[in-house]
């Protein structure tokens, strides 16, 4: 099977491809099996919900199928660029729901990822400051402290939305 093979991109009514349905049951070991013969572009398919199977795998923290991801496509790496409508990548969902391991991991891939913004002009540090982990956001904060003093469309930064969210302990 090749990366052009119609299979690997073909969609079901959700259109989800046989990629996508494995990172989001978390069969890891199928989306590193998987991914060897998918392209970035029928690798980076969008669900109808927005989502590719990478921003499935970041949003479980399923750390093993984003490293597949990345030891398995030419030109992997891509892929955490990629976003779904509203502008979140696989590094805003994974902040979001506070897997670590996943955005070191997509970071290391990515390391100037950590300025994008999505529609609401929210960077990954503005998701982790949702959450309650300090280390988390000391993690990010490390990895570029430019965007400690980044706002959002609505004039927020981080410390705003940490604020709002009641997290005292950032």
């Amino acid at each position: 099977m090749s990366a052009s093979s119609p299979v690997l991109s073909k969609e079901n009514w959700a259109g989800e491809t046989a990629l996508y349905v494995a990172a989001e049951y978390g069969y890891h070991e199928l989306v590193r099996e998987l991914i060897q013969f998918y392209d970035l572009a029928a690798a980076g398919i969008k669900a109808k919900n927005g989502f590719n199977a990478l921003h499935i795998a970041a949003k479980h923290g399923d750390l093993e199928a984003v490293k597949g991801a990345h030891g398995g496509i030419s030109g992997a790496y891509s892929l955490v660029t990629i976003a779904k409508s509203n502008g979140k990548t696989a590094l805003h969902s994974a902040a979001r729901n506070g897997h670590v391991q996943v955005v070191e991991a997509l970071l290391s891939k990515e390391p100037r990822i950590t300025t994008r913004t999505d529609k609401k002009g929210q960077t990954v540090l503005h998701m982790a400051a949702k959450g309650q982990n300090l280390d988390f956001v000391a993690f990010l904060i490390r990895a570029d402290a430019s965007t400690i003093n980044m706002v959002d469309s609505k004039g927020n930064t981080p410390l705003h939305i940490a604020a709002r969210k009641g997290r005292d302990q950032i």
